[in-house]
């Protein structure tokens, strides 16, 4: 599998960061900071179930355990992405794998308090989808270190309206793109009416119908990702600009 190098400079417009920088926070609104959810994996476990209701267990017990993305920090030095994911392949054990390439973020207050919460994964479904297709495992693979899903986005219910989610999705973003991911993407109940918010965060939002081809750059054949019924699809390809 080829090296998943990483590019010195910055990401989305913002300053690279470090290990460090990550594990003890950047600054967010209003004094809070955005960080590694490396503690209080029980807050924040809860925060994320009340977002999305179908979070595999793998995740929720790595984060537990101070498992969840732990070689996204090490990339964040320099390590080679590829390395272990071929390595925890062969040895079948790939949805471990899945959680060390998620990327858990929480959100504190200016008393350390966890009000946010964030976490990154790769996308089962692109895997398996392109799994179908003529790709080399190689390739599908790849997919775990090229597309990532947003998977839930919390706010505690008090700290809601200061920002805060946006600046856990603008931190998300900036880590994908410095580690050399290529999309973000994720969906939303079309009821909750969402569309503006994420587009003001630099997202592009498909009407329903719509979808986005995945498959193309990696394999040369085309795979649509979209959204189900009742869902709103978006997403933000790197250097597009949104």
């Amino acid at each position: 599998m080829a090296k998943k190098t990483k590019k010195a400079g910055s990401s989305a417009g913002l300053v690279r960061l470090t290990r460090q920088q990550v594990l003890e926070g950047v600054p967010g609104p209003d004094g809070v900071r955005i960080a590694f959810a490396a503690a209080e994996a029980a807050m924040v476990t809860s925060l994320l179930k009340a977002a999305a209701d179908d979070l595999e267990t793998g995740h929720l017990e790595a984060l537990a355990q101070g498992r969840c993305g732990t070689w996204l920090l090490d990339a964040l030095e320099g390590a080679d992405l590829g390395e272990p994911l071929v390595r925890a392949t062969a040895a079948g054990v790939l949805q471990a794998a899945a959680a060390e390439l998620s990327l858990p973020l929480v959100a504190w207050d200016g008393d350390g308090q966890v009000i946010g919460a964030l976490l990154g994964v790769p996308s089962g479904t692109v895997a398996s989808g392109l799994s179908r297709l003529p790709a080399s495992r190689q390739q599908v693979l790849m997919s775990m270190l090229t597309y990532a899903k947003i998977k839930a986005v919390a706010v505690s219910e008090d700290a809601r309206r200061r920002g805060i989610g946006a600046a856990l999705l603008k931190r998300c973003v900036q880590l994908y793109w410095q580690l050399d991911y290529t999309l973000l993407f994720s969906e939303f109940d079309t009821g909750r009416e969402l569309g503006p918010y994420y587009t003001r965060q630099g997202f592009t939002v498909l009407r329903p119908g719509q979808a986005v081809d995945v498959g193309t750059l990696l394999t040369g054949a085309p795979l649509h990702l979209g959204a189900g019924p009742g869902l709103t699809f978006f997403y933000w390809w790197r250097g597009s600009g949104r």
